[in-house]
């Protein structure tokens, strides 16, 4: 069987959408390598093959990609439904994750992009510009999707294959060869019947960088006044109660964390997480040297629930977990939250519990005004 081997020395380059890679191919969904799990079915639907999914996937894992495209036509319902063309796959739990979500066709994000750790995907961090779009998600008929990938930018495309509905200028995991996979799944309880999606004309173009990322937008600079590394304890499993108290074990052991490109320390991706039913929670601190006494403001941006506390004292506690019913969802902007603390002249230390249910765990501050203050982990 032809393994299609994708991490090609040709991935740096961008090449013109004539060309023809020899490792390129049309993968047909009948194929025995695929291996399918839930309703996941290949037929035929309107005189192509396809593979129809409602609560299911498809994963191939002999179909390697680091750089290069991927194009599938897609077929989406009305329903309320999550759609996923996921690449650079490394195992179940790591891997780069894109997804439709018809039901929000036009809304500002109506697709999704998040890098996944240890089974845990990062939507809540990546929105707007870090990660989604609103495109127009036609309900019952084909529209073609493309995804380019080069090195840490990312380029997707709906319907027109010349002008990206979203372009990535920073994913966040690090470019390596993985495999791909295709899945859907429709909430309990969604009213109507038949399937999220049916694919087709699945086709994988290793080293074919087909967009010119030349005039990408550049990764976003980081405001003033951030916090730039985090002295950070080891994950633990959390009450899902206010923590009013900081238990020794929780910072029996710390490492400095730097902070993403978007300014904040993503926690799935550096902690190892225990087995935990719900909530996991970690310590992030730093200290601040402060010239005189005063009052001074510190802006947080959190997923999912913080305790802030300064010199061993709680000051600030507040939930923004994702919440269906209230129409909350959880994202994370240096904009959710001000704490005005006050500080002591001299070395002051803040630490911030900071435990997560689900949607990505990280943590970013702020300083607006920084002056007279020294900020170290």
């Amino acid at each position: 069987m032809h393994v299609l081997n994708i991490r090609l020395a040709l991935s740096a380059m961008t090449l013109p959408l004539s060309a023809v890679s020899l490792a390129a191919q049309q993968i047909s969904f009948s194929d025995p390598q695929w291996k399918l799990s839930g309703d996941a079915r290949v037929e035929s639907f309107d005189g192509r093959q396809v593979l129809t999914i409602e609560n299911g996937a498809a994963e191939r894992r002999d179909v390697k990609l680091e750089d290069g495209t991927i194009d599938v036509d897609v077929m989406t319902s009305r329903r309320r439904s999550f759609v996923y063309l996921n690449f650079r796959v490394q195992n179940e739990g790591e891997q780069e994750e894109f997804y439709l979500r018809p039901h929000k066709a036009g809304l500002p994000d109506a697709v999704q992009y998040a890098p996944t750790y240890q089974g845990q995907s990062a939507w809540q961090l990546y929105w707007g510009p870090r990660g989604t779009a609103a495109p127009d998600i036609v309900p019952d008929a084909w529209q073609h999707l493309r995804i380019v990938l080069a090195g840490r930018r990312a380029a997707f495309f709906l319907g027109d294959t010349l002008k990206p509905m979203m372009l990535i200028a920073h994913l966040a995991r690090d470019p390596q060869a993985g495999y791909i996979t295709l899945s859907s799944f429709i909430p309990q309880g969604t009213p109507g019947n038949g399937p999220a999606v049916r694919y087709a004309n699945l086709r994988v173009q290793p080293g074919v960088i087909a967009y010119d990322f030349a005039n990408a937008p550049a990764e976003p600079s980081l405001p003033a006044g951030i916090v730039s590394k985090w002295e950070v304890g080891p994950a633990f499993a959390a009450p899902e109660s206010a923590i009013t108290a900081i238990a020794p074990e929780w910072l029996k052991t710390v490492r400095v964390l730097p902070i993403e490109p978007d300014g904040f320390v993503e926690l799935h991706r550096q902690l190892p997480m225990p087995k935990v039913a719900r909530y996991v929670g970690a310590v992030a601190r730093i200290r601040v040297n402060a010239t005189r006494p005063g009052m001074r403001r510190l802006d947080l941006g959190f997923s999912d629930r913080v305790t802030v506390f300064l010199n061993g004292r709680p000051m600030f506690y507040r939930d923004d977990s994702y919440d269906f019913e209230r129409r909350r969802d959880g994202l994370i902007t240096l904009d959710q939250a001000s704490v005005f603390l006050p500080l002591r002249a001299g070395q002051n230390e803040i630490s911030i519990v900071v435990t997560d249910r689900f949607g990505g765990w990280a943590i970013a501050g702020r300083f607006p005004d920084s002056r007279g203050l020294r900020v170290e982990p």
